[in-house]
């Protein structure tokens, strides 16, 4: 859940920088205007991308959104919520106002601004990079899925009652999960390969990350 909102903070920035386009517009803040085409790319790159960075597919993700509130386990509750598309609408039009408030007031072109801006950038292409080619080694067959149907059906209630396509998206979900946790590292090995990384040796980098020892004072120092 905590990956979301830096996820908006990066689309709204994203999408004040479009081209304008012919679809209707919906509603014009001060020269910015929001169209159908502008909403429904942020909208549609919002779920794409929190499918990638959530390790659910976009397609389970948005069957999820359709459900009622009540349907949906508490600790999700929050990203249905959100994902609405009436509630993404008003996060997405209040950061834009935000956005040109801001640049107004010279906020986003202070220095430590746009050095945590360049780390949420940082992170979410990271993470976006890395559940793409995670996703890219992930591979499950008819016959996986359904053996892992069977043994899940063995083992809780709830899913012996499912009928056989929930049952077998179950499965795959489970499956899933498990050759993440498998390819999760491997991924990560393999981009360090592809990297060229020169040391200098002259620069002591374990001293230079170790803790800094606390110096005491002496017992007998008066305050």
């Amino acid at each position: 859940m905590t990956k979301i909102l830096p996820l908006f903070v990066f689309l709204a920035s994203f999408f004040l920088v479009q081209c304008s386009d012919s679809s209707p517009v919906i509603e014009t803040l001060d020269n910015h205007k929001i169209t159908v085409k502008d909403f429904e790319a942020a909208y549609d790159t919002a779920l794409d991308s929190i499918s990638r960075l959530q390790n659910i597919e976009k397609k389970t993700l948005l069957e999820f959104i359709e459900k009622d509130i009540s349907e949906v386990p508490q600790n999700f509750q929050d990203l249905n919520y959100q994902l609405q598309k009436k509630n993404f609408y008003q996060t997405y039009r209040q950061m834009i106002m935000t956005r040109l408030v801001a640049e107004k007031n010279g906020y986003i072109s202070r220095p430590d601004v746009a050095e945590v801006i360049k780390q949420v950038e940082m992170q979410t292409i990271a993470q976006m990079y890395v559940s793409e080619q995670v996703e890219k080694k992930i591979q499950i067959t008819d016959e996986q899925a359904k053996a892992e149907c069977e043994r899940l059906r063995g083992l809780d209630r709830n899913i012996a009652n499912l009928t056989i396509d929930k049952c077998l998206t179950f499965a795959k979900a489970q499956i899933k999960q498990l050759q993440t946790r498998e390819q999760l590292p491997l991924v990560v090995e393999r981009i360090k390969e592809e990297v060229t990384i020169k040391r200098n040796d002259k620069f002591d980098l374990d001293a230079y990350l170790a803790p800094k020892k606390k110096v005491e004072e002496p017992a007998n120092q008066q305050k």
